[in-house]
C-alpha cells in the first residue's frame, strides 16, 4: 500500500513537473511574441512620423515582461499548490523545461524568464543552483538557421551605389528625400575613412543588419565594414522630414558609434528573428561594449541583468578587491559602492535620510517608496543619453569578508531594514545598479586639459536643456554633485531621488522688496513659496560651477538664468512636444542642402 502510494504521489510529481515546465514555456514564448509584436509597430511609427504612438509602445514594452512575470507565477502557484515550494518538485520541473528549450537560439532568455519565475515564488536570496539556471558564461550563438541577421554587399565597386543598394533594402512608404545626394554624402565619407586601409587592394564588404534600430525619432541602419582585416563599424542615422526620409550623418569611429548605444539612453526597438546572432554582430563592431549593455540595450533589459550578474561573479572570484564606499561627496538618500577597479556602482537607499561621515543635516524626508517611485518615474521617461540607465536588484548574497569595514559599518547603521549582515554574508534585499561615472566636481577639480574642461561645461548646459526637454526638472539643480562625466566626456544625471516632473515646477522671479521693513523681514517672512517653487533669478549665484569657469558657460547658456526659458520649455512639454537628441556631435551632421 505505501508503495503503491509513493508510485501514485511520484506520478503525481511528474505530471506536475511536465505541467509547470510547459505553463512557464508557454509564458515565456507569449512574452516573446508580444515583444515581436510591439517592436513590429516601430516602422510604420516611423513612416506615419507617429512620435506619441512610439513612446506609447516603449512603455508597453517596457512594462511586459513584469506582466507576463506576474501571470505565471500565479499560475504555477495555483497549478502546484502547496507543492509550490518544493525544491526537489522544482528541480524536476528545471529537468523537463531544459529538454524543451534545447537547441533554441533563445534559450538563453527563457532560461532567464524561469530564474525569474522561480525567484518571485521562493523569494531566493543568494542563487539557488538546484532550481535556477546558473553559468559563467554565456552560451555560443552557435550556427544559425536560415537567413542571417544582415545583408551583404560587396564591395570592389562605387562605393556609392553600395550605398544605394543599402537604402534600396530599407524602405519605407515615404520615400527618401534625395537617395542620390545622401549616397554621394555617406559614400564620399566611407572612401575617405578606407583610403588608408585599400592602398594595397579595394577589397572590401559592407554588412548591414536587416531591421532598422528604432528609437525616439530615428531609425538607424546598424552595419558593419570589413576591410584589410578591420571591422569598422558602419551607422547611418534616418530621419523622417517634411520632404521624406533622409540620412543625418555617417558614423564610422567607435567612440561615436559608442555614445548611440550608451547606458544613458532608451532602449531600442529592432525587429529580428536571432537576437544571439544580433548581439554577436554588436560585440564585433563595440567590443568595449559589457555584454550586459548590449542586451539592455535591445531591449531585453532582464537578461542584461543575467549577464551582468554573471560579469560580477567573475569580477569578484578573479579579484580578491573588496567592496568599498564609492569616491565622491556622501549622499543624504543612498549608501553607494564598488569593487575599486569594477565599472558599476551599487545604490542602497537608506532608512531614513542623513550623513554618517560628516556633522552636516539635511532637511530631505523622502521615504523608500518616495525614493523608488522617483527612480521609477525616470526609467519610464525618455533617457535621451542623460540619465544613466538603472538595474533593480533584490536579495543578493556577497561573503562578508569582501566588504571594507568602514562601508559594513555604514551599510549596519544606515540600511538595517534592507540589509542583514550575520559572521560569513551580507544579504542585501534591494539594491540599484548602475554604470560608474565621474561626478563633475571631481572631474572639473582633476582635470587640467583647458579644452576637455571647455567641452564638459558646455555640455553641462546642453545636458541641463536636453533634460528639461524630456519633461525631468532636478529640484536640486545645481547640486552637480548629481552629475557625472561619462568615459565619453558626456554629462549624465545618476541621482534621482531630487527629480520631479518639470510639469509640477513653478518659475519666477523672486520677489523684490518695497520698503525697509521689508527688506530687513526675514525672507520666510515675506515670501510664500512651496517646494516645487523655483526663483529663476537666483540660480546665478547658486549654478555650482566654479567662480573662474562661469564665464564660459555663460557666453553660451546665459538664457538657463532666464523665467522665459524654463516657461517655455514647461509650455513644450506640456502640450506633448517630444523632442530628439542628437546623440552624435551637430557639427557630424550632413549640410543638406
Amino acid at each position: 500500500m505505501a508503495e503503491d502510494s509513493d508510485v501514485r504521489g511520484a506520478s503525481l510529481g511528474d505530471r506536475l513537473a511536465v505541467e509547470a515546465a510547459a505553463r512557464i514555456g508557454e509564458g515565456f514564448a507569449a512574452y516573446a511574441d508580444e515583444f515581436a509584436s510591439i517592436t513590429k509597430r516601430s516602422k510604420w511609427r516611423f513612416q506615419t512620423s507617429d512620435w506619441k504612438g512610439r513612446h506609447e509602445d516603449a512603455l508597453e514594452r517596457l512594462d511586459l515582461y513584469e506582466k507576463v512575470l506576474r501571470e505565471v507565477a500565479t499560475a504555477i502557484t495555483g497549478l502546484l499548490g502547496d507543492r509550490s515550494r518544493d525544491e526537489a518538485l522544482w528541480a524536476s520541473v528545471k529537468e523537463r523545461f531544459t529538454r524543451s528549450i534545447r537547441g533554441h537560439h533563445d534559450a538563453e532568455l527563457a532560461e532567464t524568464f524561469f530564474n525569474s519565475v522561480t525567484r518571485r515564488i521562493f523569494s531566493t536570496v543568494g542563487i539557488n543552483r538546484r532550481i535556477e539556471f546558473f553559468r559563467w558564461y554565456p552560451r555560443d550563438a552557435g550556427a544559425a538557421a536560415g537567413e542571417p541577421v544582415f545583408h551583404r554587399y560587396e564591395g570592389g565597386r562605387d562605393t556609392r551605389q553600395l550605398i544605394r543598394d543599402v537604402l534600396k533594402d530599407n524602405k519605407f512608404t515615404v520615400p527618401y528625400e534625395d537617395p542620390e545626394r545622401d549616397a554621394d554624402l555617406v559614400g564620399g565619407e566611407i572612401d575617405l575613412y578606407l583610403w588608408p586601409l585599400l592602398a594595397q587592394t579595394g577589397e572590401y564588404r559592407i554588412e548591414v543588419i536587416r531591421s532598422p534600430f528604432y528609437r525616439n525619432k530615428v531609425a538607424y541602419l546598424v552595419g558593419r565594414i570589413i576591410a584589410a582585416g578591420r571591422v569598422i563599424p558602419l551607422v547611418l542615422p534616418l530621419y523622417h522630414g517634411d520632404a521624406g526620409v533622409f540620412v543625418d550623418t555617417v558614423l564610422l569611429a567607435e567612440v561615436e558609434v559608442s555614445k548611440v548605444f550608451s547606458f544613458a539612453f532608451s532602449y531600442f526597438h529592432v525587429l529580428v528573428e536571432r537576437h544571439d546572432l544580433l548581439i554577436e554582430f554588436l560585440r564585433s563592431i563595440l567590443p568595449e561594449k559589457p555584454l550586459a549593455e548590449l542586451y539592455i540595450s535591445i531591449g531585453y533589459n532582464r537578461h542584461g541583468k543575467t549577464e551582468f550578474y554573471r560579469d560580477l561573479h567573475r569580477f569578484v572570484h578573479r579579484s580578491r578587491e573588496r567592496f568599498i564606499i564609492a569616491p565622491g561627496k556622501e549622499g543624504a538618500v543612498m549608501t553607494v559602492f564598488t569593487l575599486p577597479d569594477y565599472s558599476y556602482v551599487f545604490k542602497v537607499i537608506k532608512d531614513r535620510p542623513c550623513f554618517l561621515r560628516s556633522a552636516a543635516m539635511t532637511d530631505k524626508t523622502s521615504t523608500r517608496r518616495e525614493v523608488m517611485d522617483q527612480y521609477a518615474l525616470v526609467c519610464r521617461r525618455d533617457r535621451v543619453g542623460r540619465l544613466v540607465d538603472t538595474q533593480e536588484f533584490e536579495n543578493l548574497r556577497f561573503r562578508r569578508e569582501r566588504f571594507d569595514q568602514q562601508l559594513l559599518a555604514e551599510l549596519r547603521q544606515a540600511a538595517r531594514e534592507v540589509v542583514s549582515i550575520d559572521d560569513d554574508h551580507v544579504v542585501i534585499r534591494h539594491l540599484y545598479v548602475q554604470r560608474r561615472v565621474t561626478p563633475l566636481p571631481m572631474f572639473m577639480a582633476e582635470e587640467r586639459d583647458p579644452e576637455a574642461l571647455r567641452r564638459t561645461i558646455l555640455d553641462f548646459g546642453y545636458f541641463l536643456k536636453d533634460l528639461a526637454a524630456t519633461g525631468i526638472f532636478p529640484s536640486d539643480l545645481f547640486n552637480t554633485w548629481n552629475y557625472g562625466v561619462t568615459r565619453r566626456g558626456r554629462v549624465v544625471l545618476f541621482d534621482y531621488d531630487d527629480v520631479i516632473p518639470i510639469e509640477q515646477a513653478s518659475f519666477s522671479r523672486k520677489p523684490r522688496t518695497y520698503d525697509e521693513s521689508e527688506e530687513l523681514a526675514p525672507e520666510e517672512d515675506r515670501i510664500v513659496a512651496t517646494a516645487n517653487d523655483f526663483f529663476i533669478d537666483e540660480m546665478r549665484s547658486y549654478s555650482g560651477l566654479p567662480q573662474r569657469l562661469k564665464g564660459v558657460f555663460e557666453i553660451v547658456h546665459g538664457d538657463l538664468f532666464t523665467v522665459e526659458f524654463w516657461r517655455s520649455v514647461k509650455e513644450q512639454v506640456s502640450a506633448g512636444e517630444l523632442v530628439d537628441i542628437t546623440p552624435y556631435d551637430r557639427a557630424m551632421k550632413f549640410r543638406r542642402a
